[in-house]
């Protein structure tokens, strides 16, 4: 097996990181609009809402594919802005929990955030590709697990 990516296994990774990197920007951009939020805030908020208001720092960590350094740093820097808390169990496991001021922060994001992925993605993407798009997305993380 070769060392180097071939030029179009090159040009296929490429396109995979522009997608990813393209949408994030546009719908970060959008949120910019209504929100002091960054991008990487408006991440964890989201990832903790969907897990029901409150997660384990170490699921959340697993979750967003980050280290679990990076995502501590994050979440220092959000609950100095009010966003988050952070409860340590008896375990020793640290919860993370939205704040009401983290939840409001969603509250403004959640019209124009949703706006903004039918936009930039919804609209731009066949079903075809959608469908293929959650089947490989399926597949990477079920080889992940």
């Amino acid at each position: 097996m070769a060392d180097n990516l071939t030029n179009g296994e090159l040009e296929i990774w490429r396109s995979a990181l522009k997608i990813a990197d393209l949408l994030r920007y546009r719908v970060s951009l959008d949120v910019k609009e209504v929100s002091d939020l960054s991008q990487a805030e408006h991440s964890v908020l989201m990832h903790i809402k969907e897990a029901g208001a409150s997660i384990g720092q170490q699921r959340l960590a697993d979750a967003m594919y980050w280290s679990k350094s990076r995502l501590s740093r994050q979440l220092t820097r959000m609950q100095t802005k009010g966003l988050i808390d952070r409860l340590l169990c008896d375990d020793k496991s640290v919860l993370v929990k939205l704040t009401t001021q983290g939840r409001g922060a969603l509250d403004v994001t959640d019209a124009i955030h949703a706006e903004s992925v039918r936009r930039n993605l919804f609209a731009v993407a066949t079903e075809e590709e959608l469908t293929t798009l959650l089947r490989l997305a399926d597949r990477l993380v079920r080889e992940d697990q």
